[in-house]
């Protein structure tokens, strides 16, 4: 789960959300595949009015299939059961979401220059919500400030309908601001969140009771605007799934599906000509409405952009488990609608898109020197999963056999196995989150951000740890330190860390 923030999830909401090797194969596996899943895929994964009833936020995905191994239905329960809870009201303010309680979970903010302000100081009082600017490809990219803005920057923004640009917020687990404990350990603890979610303003035609609503002053402006959340990011890292499993929710209205639209009318993203011509599988005018390609524009008005979804659910047929997947979402996607009342009744304009994870932890998430999605045997769940207003550019999957980037939450957010704990670390690293080190900066801490290569001396030092410390933020500047061992018990390590502080 493909803001932002920076890399996949930082700059755009990216985040953002989360087996058989040999995945991508032939017909015929595909045809035992679906053979293998139909018994499964006719089970229903039923939803439980508890998650509703009694919200709690779950602490470890379900192991239904047996000791240590879970079903795909066990993670979309665990998707539903984390979002039903963070759309709960407070015990503390009854007014607001639990995702909007910052006792919980603290915004992640920007000083008026665009720079990380202090995310962890309880004042919230910095600007929260961004116009979506670029997501470089690869972990390691240089991060241009700001990359979160109230102002103008790089990169692409999508329009609604109604011409309005779309804006984004970022927060994130109280416990990510114990960066001195964090960057310690090889993964971040159980219980660690990050939350990313796109706003539309609420105009012309819209209807305010479908959405979940924000009154929210933007940037610079001393007024407040009504806007209506479109789409939700979650990450969540377990103890049994440290590489976080990720989600995405969206509205329902949001964006038609590219290859077979529902209805020609009432999208946000969308128009009717457009939507149309998706129908009517006109070639000439797909081709002219430019169908997600988001604008380099930096202005809160433009043009609407059109937008479709390519891959339903996140999942294309011949994928591995694809009828399982699909079934698993759609069945617990439905389950939970008789249980949507009351102060849960606004989430039936909601649905989950997909959810993504790896089958075993001690691997990496991705195979390097592959090609297509040979690449990701690790991966599970929806494999090609997007936010259409989230992740608008990128929800093809990268087939281009000249790279090893593919275009999901994993494609950014790259996870090392626990059984190569002496070749990265997924808190120093700054590829799994891509927030850590903003939250480092702003609140005035130093970060140890694995280098690319090992270090020796300190000529090399002198040489890499400046680069190491600007890829991972352009806020970050080497502070002279170095070491190749292990924090916590002292053993060398064929790793290095520089240690990186805000300018």
């Amino acid at each position: 789960m493909q803001n932002k923030f920076k890399k996949h999830t930082r700059v755009a909401l990216s985040v953002a959300v989360l087996c058989a090797t040999g995945f991508g194969a032939s017909s015929a596996m595909a045809a035992n595949e679906k053979a293998a899943t139909s018994s499964a895929a006719a089970v229903p994964c039923a939803a439980d009015p508890t998650w509703f009833t009694a919200p709690s936020m779950p602490t470890e995905v379900k192991q239904s299939a047996g000791v240590g191994d879970s079903t795909f239905c066990d993670f979309y329960q665990f998707s539903w059961q984390t979002f039903a809870y963070l759309m709960a009201q407070s015990k503390a303010d009854p007014k607001i979401r639990n995702f909007e309680d910052t006792n919980q979970y603290h915004e992640l903010e920007v000083n008026a220059d665009g720079t990380p302000a202090n995310s962890c100081d309880d004042k919230h009082d910095a600007h929260t919500f961004f116009i979506r600017t670029s997501k470089p490809e690869a972990a390691g990219t240089t991060v241009v400030i700001p990359e979160r803005i109230g102002q103008a920057g790089g990169g692409a923004t999508i329009y609604d309908q109604n011409g309005n640009v779309v804006y984004y917020d970022v927060r994130f687990s109280k416990n990510m601001c114990d960066v001195n404990g964090i960057k310690q350990q090889q993964n971040f603890p159980g219980g660690t969140t990050e939350l990313k979610t796109a706003w539309k303003v609420l105009g012309k035609g819209d209807d305010a009771s479908k959405y979940i609503t924000v009154d929210a002053q933007i940037g610079s402006e001393k007024t407040t605007t009504t806007l209506g959340m479109i789409g939700f990011h979650v990450a969540v890292a377990t103890p049994d799934h440290p590489e976080f499993v990720w989600a995405t929710f969206e509205h329902k209205i949001n964006a038609p599906d590219c290859s077979a639209p529902s209805t020609a009318t009432g999208w946000s993203f969308a128009s009717q000509t457009c939507t149309a011509d998706l129908q009517s599988k006109d070639p000439l005018g797909i081709v002219q409405c430019r169908f997600n390609n988001p604008s380099a524009k930096k202005k809160i008005t433009g043009n609407p952009t059109e937008i479709c979804r390519e891959y339903p659910y996140g999942s294309a047929e011949g994928d591995l488990k694809y009828s399982e997947n699909v079934s698993d979402i759609q069945s617990v996607n439905a389950g939970v609608q008789p249980y949507l009342t009351g102060n849960f009744s606004v989430l039936t304009n909601y649905f989950n898109v997909g959810a993504l994870w790896v089958s075993d932890i001690t691997k990496d998430s991705n195979i390097p020197n592959k090609t297509g999605l040979e690449q990701i045997p690790n991966q599970r769940g929806s494999l090609r999963l997007a936010n259409t207003v989230a992740e608008t550019e990128y929800q093809a999957v990268n087939m281009d056999p000249t790279t090893t980037f593919i275009s999901n939450c994993f494609g950014c957010h790259n996870y090392t196995g626990t059984a190569s704990p002496a070749s990265g670390k997924n808190t120093t690293s700054g590829s799994l989150s891509h927030i850590f080190d903003d939250i480092a900066i702003g609140s005035g801490q130093c970060l140890d951000v694995q280098a690319a290569n090992l270090i020796n001396n300190q000529q090399q030092a002198n040489a890499n740890c400046p680069t190491t410390c600007g890829n991972s933020s352009s806020q970050f500047k080497w502070n002279g330190q170095w070491t190749n061992q292990d924090a916590k018990t002292g053993q060398q390590l064929p790793m290095t860390v520089c240690g990186c502080c805000g300018k």
